[in-house]
């Protein structure tokens, strides 16, 4: 099985192409599934840092707006390269 971060990189890259694509429904869908490999990451890693969690406030606002650009954004640009 990947590790969780390769899976975490991959599962951005996935959701970023889909919300570029407009094709929010598969993007949504994946973005659940990345939330659920953040949650398990978070909680086994033991890797909170109060900048990860204000990032991860960030991304809830904008999804709870459909603000689709900045919610790629921030997957892209902000998230993803903690996963590097």
């Amino acid at each position: 099985m990947k590790n969780s971060k390769t899976a975490i990189k991959e599962k951005i890259e996935q959701i970023v192409e889909y919300f570029r694509a407009q094709d929010e429904g598969k993007a949504y869908t994946t973005l659940i599934e990345l939330i659920d490999v953040l949650m398990e990451y978070y909680t086994n890693e033991n890797n909170q840092k109060e900048s990860d969690i204000e990032m991860l406030r960030e991304l809830l606002t904008a999804m709870k707006n459909r603000d689709t650009v900045l919610i790629a954004d921030i997957l892209e640009y902000e998230l993803k390269e903690k996963f590097q």
